[in-house]
């Protein structure tokens, strides 16, 4: 990747570095569907992370769509995304456990500029990765329990996988060379909001159940997990760097 390549605009671009690191939102009231879930594990295979010039336009879309207001947020229409340049990047694979305070992900090689976006890669973990083997070979695992309003109890196992990275997720800042950090804060109860525990599987001798592939939940998780707005980027002023 080339930072901050191409016009006359980016000929003063200076060259920086800032840590990124990755955090969790715990969920704060019941899904769409009545749950209230407390996760129990919830661990992710990040991959690169890349900050990129294009801004991140939201609009309001005809209720119809898949794109449109869910929750009061407005999502944004894959069309209005164009990435522009690219400003930094953090090249490193590790699992990060999104219950146990998160992780530094590492320092971004970065330049000065206009920010307007990062990319998020989720990666398959290796043995290397992830030593422990918490998450199964997959990229997203999340356990944990749900109860409905009504009085049903599920516990929960579950994986995703994404094929493509989750591209657009809004970061606006005019970077210099101030001290300070970046944080991305995943909102768990966003990640969770559209499942209807309803549909997983049958529990087993255990007591847990999964999602099936072609289930409601297991579809909704992954919608959860690509959702550009599950995704609270921050600058963390002062952050040692």
């Amino acid at each position: 990747m080339s930072l901050g390549c191409g016009g006359d605009t980016k000929t003063e671009a200076e060259r920086r570095t800032f840590s990124v690191s990755m955090t969790s939102l715990p969920p704060t009231a019941p899904n769409e569907h009545g749950w209230t879930i407390t996760p129990e594990a919830v661990q992710v295979s990040v991959g690169t992370v890349r900050f990129f010039e294009g801004r991140v336009l939201l609009s309001r879309a005809p209720r119809f769509h898949w794109y449109s207001l869910i929750g009061g947020t407005a999502n944004a229409h894959p069309g209005h995304y164009v990435p522009g340049d690219a400003l930094g990047e953090v090249l490193k694979v590790q699992t990060v456990d999104l219950l146990a305070g998160g992780a530094v992900l590492g320092d971004a090689n970065a330049v000065t500029g206009s920010y307007g976006s990062l990319e998020l890669t989720l990666a398959t973990p290796t043995a290397a990765t992830d030593m422990q083997n918490v998450l199964g070979g997959h990229q997203v695992h999340v356990r944990g329990t749900a109860s409905h309003t009504a009085g049903a109890t599920v516990h929960f196992d579950a994986t995703v996988d994404l094929p493509k990275a989750i591209e657009g997720v809004r970061f606006e800042r005019e970077m210099k060379q101030e001290p300070g950090a970046v944080s991305i804060a995943v909102d768990l109860g966003k990640w969770l909001s559209r499942i209807d525990f309803a549909t997983v599987s049958l529990p087993d001798a255990a007591g847990v159940s999964t999602f099936p592939a072609d289930s409601q939940a297991q579809n909704a998780l992954v919608r959860g997990v690509e959702d550009t707005s599950a995704y609270v980027v921050t600058w963390v002023e002062g952050a040692a760097q």
